[in-house]
């Protein structure tokens, strides 16, 4: 009967604590200021939504999304209207439809690029 040595292979896929406190630290450097210039991806079920959105002092900035973006969110909801930062959380954004619902659909961001400070 053979051994099969499994968790040596985790170890080396996996990372340590330490690579997790690493990337933790890394993602929290990147700071929005007022002004700040800010990329964001969000994954929908038709792809990936790109755009972009100058922070505020108030927050719930609308994003500017690309051409190809606003072609799948239309696909998506007929109704669509524009596309906000939550207001609650910073994570997600929420999708603005022009007939009323209750609740607005809301998408996680996947990736965030904070590029620049207020001109």
């Amino acid at each position: 009967m053979s051994v099969i040595d499994i968790l040596g292979e985790q170890e080396e896929t996996l990372g340590t604590a330490e690579d997790l406190r690493e990337e933790i630290i890394v993602e929290s450097v990147q700071e929005e200021l007022s002004g700040s210039l800010v990329k964001i991806e969000f994954e929908t079920s038709l792809g990936l939504c790109r755009g972009y959105y100058h922070s505020g002092e108030l927050g719930h900035e609308e994003i500017n999304m690309d051409e190809d973006s606003i072609s799948t969110l239309k696909l998506l909801f007929t109704a669509f209207n524009g596309v906000f930062v939550h207001q609650a959380n910073r994570d997600w954004v929420e999708i603005s439809l022009a007939e009323h619902i209750s609740g607005l659909p809301e998408y996680k961001i996947y990736n965030r690029v904070v590029t620049g400070g207020a001109a």
